[in-house]
């Protein structure tokens, strides 16, 4: 651009075009949180949470679809996406102050700047402008409908793996029902020998399996009344296409000794639900006697 077509404030702001500047930083705030999005992605990938992934993924594909509306000159998508940046700062620096949280303080004034920067900035403004100029319809609809779609995928996959753990959770806690009953009311050995996991039925595993046995049977009597189990069952992935199902649960009952908390965690590793361990508490139990319980807990790998 020709130094005498620029204006007074161009020429003052900086030596480089007000709408080289503006680019320049827009792809440095696209870029930070680039990184971020893919640090969070990564971390719920890694630990198997691919309910968490798959809305992450959603919601990454709104962020980008407003981020081009940004990019391509959309004046109210760039002012909104300010306020908020800014509003999402202040709460986070009021947080830090009440919390006394560095990390807090350091991602509201990020916040902070990249609000006053799509708001307050004249090379941003510059830019759009620019690109409002170049901007051709056809091909912004073509990109923002294939964000559009992204994001609609991956929200429906979410919610469909939320119905699948509400499924997994149901059948976990019927299991669990009938294992604590089998366990503690009926103390049928062989059922627990049966249904535990793998691991547990090698030749020392399954000498302290069939020990933790002997000590309920001994400390714990049978076990009446036992409520329906309570919990919560998680869904991880395992590479390549797999499932696993895991579940905490617990139950109340009533033995001699009177009332008894059962514990129990079981695992689905593709075909059934397994005992991955258990133990009980009540008030006359010896110290100790409940870590014993459970010395064949294995991960799901």
């Amino acid at each position: 651009m020709p130094e005498e077509t620029r204006s007074l404030w161009e020429q003052y702001h900086s030596e480089v075009e007000p709408w080289r500047r503006g680019r320049a930083v827009l792809l440095v705030i696209g870029s930070f949180y680039l990184v971020l999005q893919l640090l969070g992605l990564s971390a719920a990938l890694i630990v198997g949470n691919l309910e968490a992934f798959l809305a992450s993924a959603a919601f990454c594909a709104v962020f980008w679809l407003l981020f081009y509306l940004i990019w391509i000159g959309v004046n109210w998508v760039r002012w909104a996406a300010g306020a908020w940046s800014g509003f999402n700062g202040f709460a986070c620096l009021i947080w830090s102050l009440r919390d006394n949280n560095g990390w807090l303080a350091l991602v509201g004034s990020i916040n902070l700047l990249i609000g006053a920067y799509f708001c307050l900035s004249p090379s941003v403004y510059f830019f759009a402008k620019r690109q409002r100029e170049n901007r051709s319809w056809f091909h912004s609809g073509l990109v923002a409908g294939v964000f559009v779609l992204l994001s609609v995928t991956f929200a429906s996959g979410a919610v469909a793996l939320v119905q699948y753990r509400a499924q997994i959770q149901a059948g976990a806690i019927e299991f669990a029902t009938e294992a604590l009953q089998r366990m503690y009311g009926d103390q049928e050995r062989d059922w627990l020998i049966q249904h535990s996991i793998p691991e547990a039925l090698d030749n020392r595993q399954r000498t302290a399996v069939l020990r933790m046995f002997d000590e309920a049977t001994r400390y714990v009597g049978p076990v009446h009344q036992i409520s329906a189990a309570t919990g919560d069952a998680r869904l991880f992935y395992r590479f390549p296409t797999s499932f696993v199902s895991e579940a905490n649960l617990m139950a109340d009952g009533e033995s001699a000794y009177g009332h008894t908390c059962l514990y129990l965690s079981i695992v689905n590793l593709g075909q059934h639900w397994q005992v991955q361990w258990t133990w009980w508490e009540h008030p006359g139990t010896p110290r100790g006697v409940c870590q014993r319980m459970y010395p064949w807990s294995f991960r799901p790998r």
